[in-house]
């Protein structure tokens, strides 16, 4: 195992800075083939890139390897408006995340061990996100209270950032590597399974006001984390292909049409101190450090058109709102819809699709942080939970549109490549629970005057995020006949 952390390790460090998945944190197709096409391929074989995609279509003595350059652009605010009790409103800007391109690598193989039977190795860099707000400007000195800086004040008297971020960094990279197998039975039906061996890190840190000596004797803040945590899990995948025999309908002939299915489970991961110290340093309780990559299942159809000419439709459920992890922080069950599109030719192959999903990440419903029975919990918890929600995990990209083909060089091999762009989407959602717990806790908590104590329901806070994605993949094919 020591080995396999060893392996993935070195893979994500070929990844500058995290990915930006599509489809909550995963990326909408594996390789060039399935991505230029919006991400379908259950019932279409893939070839190698297969592995991962439905392992019962993996056929052929065929290599892969390529990768995916990753260009995502996010920008983050949070205001806070303190007008009511005699401040002001903060009146940030977007704050762009300094995070940029990543690469993803990508490797398959895949061996026919008879007529019947072939097996595989992929390795495929499948999920992940990060943002990084390092550069937001903090500000110290409380308006309240009219103390200054001083390392024997409470947080240094720390009271947030220009825009809102506080100085927010986040990354999470998950690595898979599959052994998938495929048994045909008979002409129509085949099967696959893969066990799957994750590799995760994950790491988060943010500017809590805590601060430490210089070697002058001075004070400063830094940033609270606990460095990057590391977990293996293991799950499986199945997989299914059915031929379906040629039938009419209303004097129309269906030829050539295939179906497919594909089952995942899901794989329990722990970063230690990651989500607990994260979570507990805003004062939420009982989070633990468990978050798992869900359940997932697809179904999908491939039609012939004609010789050459093939349409793919996918439908997946990814079940976000039942894994560990994701599931505290609010996510949903999300349900993925990929066309996609192939004309092949002796020299070229061109491909384009069109992948939609309603982001996973919807506004928690909340309230003030104060009512006629004090302090309310709940609306505190989902306040801070939208904040995070877009501040740290912005999985917000829902439209999808995808453009590719494939190159022959030879008889033996091919360069497939493949564009996705994802235009750019705004989410704003309520935090002003978060901003009210805030205020009342410079104001002097139980001490706060009592027209600030008034007021306080009136300070108001929206978190907002843009997001876009460009990304372009490349896979050089080998095949050996």
């Amino acid at each position: 195992m020591k080995n396999i952390k060893f392996i993935s390790t070195m893979c994500l460090g070929i990844c500058a800075t995290s990915v930006f998945a599509t489809n909550g944190d995963h990326l909408i197709g594996l390789g060039p083939k399935s991505r230029a096409m919006g991400g379908a391929g259950i019932a279409y074989s893939l070839g190698a890139e297969s592995a991962l995609v439905n392992p019962a279509l993996i056929e052929g003595r065929r290599v892969m390897f390529g990768g995916t350059y990753f260009s995502p652009t996010v920008e983050f605010k949070s205001n806070v408006d303190t007008t009511a009790v005699g401040g002001a409103d903060s009146n940030p800007s977007f704050q762009e995340n300094n995070k940029k391109a990543s690469l993803i690598p990508e490797v398959a193989i895949s061996y026919q061990l008879d007529k019947e039977s072939a097996w595989g190795i992929g390795m495929f860099g499948i999920a992940g996100m990060g943002v990084d707000y390092h550069s937001d400007r903090p500000f110290y000195g409380n308006p309240f209270l009219g103390r200054q800086p001083s390392p024997i004040t409470p947080q240094n008297e720390y009271i947030g950032t220009k825009n809102g971020t506080n100085q927010l960094t986040t990354n999470l990279q998950i690595l898979s590597f599959a052994i998938p197998y495929a048994k045909k039975i008979n002409d129509k039906l085949r099967i696959g399974i893969v066990p799957v061996i994750q590799y995760g890190a994950m790491a988060m840190s943010f500017n809590s006001g805590a601060y430490q000596p210089d070697a002058q004797g001075n004070f400063h803040n830094v940033n609270t984390g606990t460095g990057t945590s590391e977990d293996l899990g293991f799950g499986a995948q199945l997989g299914l292909g059915y031929n379906v025999q040629d039938f009419e309908v209303k004097k129309v002939k269906v030829q050539n049409l295939s179906l497919g299915m594909v089952i995942k489970t899901p794989i329990k991961m722990t970063y230690e101190h990651q989500l607990s110290s994260a979570t507990k340093a805003f004062g939420l309780n009982g989070f633990g450090d468990d978050l798992a990559q869900p359940g997932e299942i697809g179904v999908g159809l491939a039609y012939k058109i004609s010789e050459d000419k093939t349409v793919l439709f996918d439908v997946k459920h990814i079940l976000w709102g039942s894994a560990d992890g994701y599931e505290d922080f609010g996510w949903e069950n999300q349900t993925i819809f990929a066309l996609g599109y192939e004309a092949l030719g002796y020299n070229w192959t061109w491909r384009m699709g069109y992948n939609y999903s309603k982001s996973p990440i919807q506004e928690l419903k909340t309230g003030p942080a104060f009512d006629q029975n004090g302090f309310n919990y709940k609306n505190y918890e989902n306040s801070v939970m939208n904040y995070f929600n877009l501040a740290g995990f912005p999985a917000t990209s829902e439209h999808h549109f995808t453009f590719g083909g494939g190159k022959r060089i030879n008889q033996h091999t091919s360069l497939d490549f493949a564009m996705v762009y994802s235009p750019e989407v705004e989410k704003n959602f309520d935090t002003s629970a978060l901003a009210q717990a805030q205020v009342a806790g410079m104001a002097g908590g139980q001490a706060m005057p009592a027209q600030i104590a008034q007021q306080l329901g009136k300070v108001e806070s929206i978190s907002s995020v843009k997001h876009n994605q460009l990304s372009f993949t490349v896979g050089f094919n080998i095949k050996y006949y």
